[in-house]
């Protein structure tokens, strides 16, 4: 992933492992769920939003659909590890993220240890039925990634 717009250092828990010494394949979602969460506060500040709820922007929350991951390198207590994220597609109800866990000194110059995805679809938890997207959610995410509006229309399945 080059140039993330979200980018962040996690740490690594002793709790975090698992008996063969490396981090439980689990916690990976956890750590995708922390660079979420970076990446929403950046979002969330470009459009004005003051203060997340519950790692949720006002008026945008959302339910994960889906999850991907792909495990390529173990990750040890002693590693540094950076995750990042960047916006995927933008549907009318829904939208997709991608994700990377690296370890190393830097993220560009790290070992790629895991990348996966989620699918997230916009929920009003008060009459627990989907809804459609904030109208500042799309022109602010495009903003975010320097991309057109255009390409992030979802492909179908």
């Amino acid at each position: 992933m080059k140039n993330p717009p979200a980018l962040t250092r996690l740490e690594i828990r002793y709790g975090d492992l698992d008996p063969y010494g490396h981090v439980n394949n689990a916690v990976y979602l956890e750590f995708f769920e922390k660079v979420r969460i970076c990446y929403w506060r950046v979002l969330a500040d470009m459009a004005g939003i003051e203060k997340l709820e519950a790692g949720d922007v006002p008026g945008a929350r959302y339910v994960i659909a889906e999850t991907t991951v792909l495990f390529k390198a173990p990750i040890f207590f002693e590693d540094i590890l950076h995750g990042a994220a960047r916006m995927r597609t933008v549907g009318n109800r829904s939208y997709t993220m991608d994700f990377e866990l690296r370890t190393g000194e830097t993220f560009e110059d790290g070992i790629l240890a895991a990348e996966g995805s989620a699918a997230h679809v916009f929920f009003d938890p008060l009459e627990s039925t989907v809804r459609p997207r904030p109208d500042w959610f799309l022109s602010t995410v495009a903003e975010l990634e320097g991309r057109l509006e255009a390409s992030f229309t979802p492909e179908e399945r």
